[in-house]
């Protein structure tokens, strides 16, 4: 009894937390990277804008097709062991990074290396370790993980262009290989552990758990009946929320790799566009941690309905307007808009097709979203090299939104096939509200 006391006083899970928390905030050096180097790459080698670009074409792809595989493999050997290799897998493209003279380095480095290690060794191998740690204060935990993705990109973000200013692109590499071979290979390696039963603890650290009041209609409504594959893949809600997600993928990639280039086209500084860039990850911030503690009382799909409107009210904004200001007003909105359809659509498909099969479910979305997402940073490259301006490939991007955000609005929760039969008459939601 004394070693139980003693195994839940000492609960590990928020040393998890903590852990993952700190490899989010390095992750931001995963995401922002590329965007923030561009430019000086093209700068000093000539090469492309189109051409580079296919670097996160060939990033989303191994992500993508990384997911199926690395789920497997952490079942097999676990989260951590997933994590340590990943990360491995990025110190070297990002030590290869460093080294690069040729275009086909980058493809190596940044597409293959740098992709392969964050499908290994980012959000699914973390939030595996969350989930098994927590049931009660899962969506604490989570969204304290997730926060910490956009702090990432707060830090991140001034903090690459600053030593790219200060010692140079080459260099900065290789300072950013380092910083992850210390918080993303030796620290989940020290502290890291899978499971709670592994330490003879609980999720939660308690050994029972007071019953969970009824959710409110508010809520939204939540499958009592969880989908295999197979019959979420015959409702039309699956395939509209995989048509939003293509779309989205394919707009967000167009933006947000160029986003920095578009702003130095425009007469913004590097400053002020890091500057920028970090007003939108800490909204993006601010938004995950308050849907995190409020976002369980509310629809998901209302929230991310909501949200995709703020995203293209952002990008109207940053897309039509040339003054810092206004920059800065469309990097709030946006900011906010993607924190919070990023917390909202994390729980919409366990929402709606229930979490026993939700790995295979989600593993097909990815699949789908990588590939078709994938294209879009180098066709806006391109899209710049011909007109001599970001306009026309933004101006695509917000049609992109725009029809993505009508299948979102449409994709209604389904009801699974055995209450349909069970209860024919009955909508999704006066089902919930049952």
């Amino acid at each position: 009894m004394a070693t139980v006391a003693t195994n839940e006083r000492r609960f590990y899970g928020w040393t998890n937390v903590s852990i993952a928390a700190i490899m989010g905030i390095a992750g931001g050096m995963y995401i922002v990277s590329f965007g923030m180097f561009l430019p000086f790459l093209v700068r000093e080698f000539g090469w492309n804008r189109g051409y580079a670009s296919y670097a996160t074409t060939i990033n989303m792809m191994l992500m993508g097709i990384c997911g199926p595989i690395a789920g497997s493999f952490i079942v097999k050997y676990g989260a951590k062991h997933a994590l340590v290799l990943g990360n491995v897998v990025g110190c070297i493209g990002f030590t290869m990074l460093f080294l690069q003279s040729h275009l086909w380095e980058l493809f190596v480095a940044q597409g293959i290396l740098l992709g392969a290690g964050a499908g290994f060794g980012g959000l699914l191998a973390s939030t595996t370790v969350i989930n098994n740690w927590f049931i009660k204060k899962r969506r604490l935990a989570l969204s304290i993980f997730l926060g910490s993705g956009g702090l990432g990109g707060i830090v991140m973000g001034p903090l690459i262009m600053y030593l790219i200013n200060t010692i140079g692109w080459r260099h900065t590499y290789l300072v950013i290989a380092v910083l992850v071979l210390v918080t993303s290979v030796a620290l989940p390696a020290i502290f890291i552990k899978n499971k709670p039963q592994d330490l003879g603890q609980v999720p939660d650290g308690i050994a029972e758990r007071a019953p969970v009041a009824a959710p409110s209609p508010r809520a939204g409504y939540k499958t009592p009946v969880d989908f295999t594959a197979k019959e979420a893949m015959r409702t039309g809600s699956l395939w509209l929320l995989i048509i939003y997600f293509c779309l989205n993928m394919l707009a967000m990639q167009g933006l947000m790799t160029h986003l920095v280039s578009h702003m130095f086209d425009i007469g913004i500084s590097p400053t002020k566009a890091a500057t920028a860039m970090s007003i939108m990850s800490a909204l993006m911030t601010a938004a995950q941690f308050l849907l995190g503690f409020v976002g369980a009382k509310y629809s998901v799909h209302t929230i991310a309905v909501t949200a995709e409107f703020l995203k293209l009210a952002g990008i109207i904004l940053l897309v039509f307007t040339h003054t810092l200001p206004f920059i800065f007003a469309s990097m709030v909105i946006m900011g906010f808009g993607f924190g919070a359809v990023f917390v909202a659509t994390w729980n919409i498909f366990p929402d709606y097709f229930g979490v026993s099969n939700y790995p295979k479910i989600m593993g097909f979305v990815r699949l789908a979203w990588a590939f078709v997402g994938a294209m879009g940073a180098p066709i806006a490259g391109f899209v710049r090299e011909n007109t001599g301006s970001y306009v026309l490939a933004f101006e695509g991007v917000i049609v992109l939104i725009a029809v993505g955000l009508i299948c979102l609005f449409f994709a209604k929760p389904p009801v699974h096939p055995s209450l349909k039969k069970a209860q024919p008459i009955l909508e999704p939601s006066s089902v919930g509200a049952v």
